[in-house]
């Protein structure tokens, strides 16, 4: 009778050996599907979060977690990163005419409708994921110009991609010499005139810094 028992559990991890094998896997796969649902359940999704404000000329430092998904870096995958990055806003004013973009919905300011061209210095340690960056106009009344819409979407239809990153940029990675400069235009209502400048990288962290 033992022997009979030894041979049916014998046969029994034989069958099961593949699933006995990807076991570990199904479980890190549901542990990440949690974490996610977490994210999506408890992560604001609204700039709630105002690290520094600064006055005209001086630099703002922006300082916010993110969950990283390894795209850049795999080694990063699944793991929360702090990103760190400094703004200084160089100038502001407005433009007639709008950035070259093949991508661009526009290729003139609408009516109604005026240009406002934003000069930045940032620095950030070399490697530093810049990805989703948004830079925002903001008037006395709060009206926000720039960013991103609640569902996510870039709300960008001069199609100028990301305004951290100097033109020849090739991807949203801090550049080695770790400190560059970046301009892009934001369309604001005619006749608004914004007081400050927002800086982000997505909910719900933000930067505020005054118009020089």
């Amino acid at each position: 009778m033992t022997a009979v028992a030894d041979g049916r559990e014998r046969g029994w991890w034989r069958r099961n050996a593949v699933w006995l094998a990807i076991l570990p896997l199904m479980i890190a796969a549901a542990a990440a599907a949690w974490s996610f649902r977490l994210v999506n359940l408890w992560w604001p999704t609204e700039l709630v979060d105002r690290v520094d404000s600064v006055g005209a000329g001086q630099t703002a430092h922006f300082v916010g977690e993110y969950f990283d998904l390894g795209l850049n870096d795999p080694a990063l995958a699944n793991t929360w990163v702090t990103r760190e990055v400094d703004v200084r806003v160089l100038d502001v004013r407005t433009v007639e005419g709008l950035p070259q973009s093949v991508v661009a919905q526009i290729d003139r300011v609408p009516d109604g409708s005026a240009a406002w061209r934003v000069d930045l210095d940032l620095t950030a340690e070399p490697g530093t994921d810049l990805g989703s960056c948004q830079v925002m106009l903001v008037t006395s009344d709060g009206t926000r110009y720039g960013g991103r819409g609640t569902s996510g979407t870039a709300l960008d239809p001069l199609g100028q991609g990301n305004p951290c990153m100097p033109p020849d940029a090739l991807d949203s990675i801090a550049p080695d010499a770790g400190t560059w400069q970046a301009s892009t235009v934001v369309l604001t209502r005619a006749g608004d005139t914004p007081d400050e400048v927002w800086l982000s990288f997505g909910s719900p962290h933000y930067v505020t810094l005054d118009v020089p």
